[in-house]
């Protein structure tokens, strides 16, 4: 049983390391150490990480100051194209933005990528997130809309994805997001 256990494992492994495009080479445990092991969790996730998203002011996307980094609000974009404008729940969904706290998360992962140089795994532990739902007046499930993002992160660096966390609802975000997320992550 254990046997047939690992070898489901590196199959599952070897698929997700396809997807990162890394093929032939000598098995799934030489490659992840290749690739990195975050690198190879965003792949059995089928997590993609974009190109750091383009500033829309006057910031830069990161500020990395002794081992910590700071990254900057990053709201739903995928493909230059916002992802769930509005108010939640008036015009979004919970679930819809959850799905956007999921895709801030992954536009944090792709600044703290370049903050490391390429390298996620010199990435000691998430500190803290700082959430921000724009929201109807009545709403209070700003944590709810959250867990988008702190599932994910915790889903991929394990017990150093665990963070502090703000959630507070807001009247109105940048270029209509439903949901802007900043974070603080320790590096190595």
């Amino acid at each position: 049983m254990f046997s047939r256990f690992i070898k489901r494992r590196d199959a599952i492994a070897g698929a997700g390391l396809f997807a990162l495009g890394i093929r032939g080479r000598s098995s799934p445990a030489a490659t992840i150490k290749e690739v990195g092991r975050v690198e190879a969790r965003l792949a059995e996730l089928r997590v993609t990480i974009p190109e750091v998203p383009a500033a829309v002011a006057n910031y830069v996307p990161y500020v990395t100051t002794g081992n910590l980094v700071y990254l900057a609000g990053q709201i739903a974009i995928r493909d230059g194209r916002l992802l769930h404008p509005g108010v939640v729940p008036a015009e979004v969904s919970i679930e819809a933005a959850q799905a956007a706290a999921r895709e801030c998360a992954i536009n944090l992962l792709a600044a703290l990528r370049s903050a490391c140089n390429g390298r996620l795994d010199r990435v000691v532990r998430c500190v803290r997130l700082d959430g921000f739902v724009a929201s109807a007046n009545d709403f209070t499930q700003q944590p709810l809309v959250m867990n988008g993002a702190s599932d994910l992160l915790v889903s991929v660096f394990g017990d150093a994805g665990r963070h502090t966390r703000l959630a507070i609802g807001v009247n109105v975000l940048p270029l209509n997001a439903c949901v802007e997320i900043a974070g603080v992550f320790e590096i190595e």
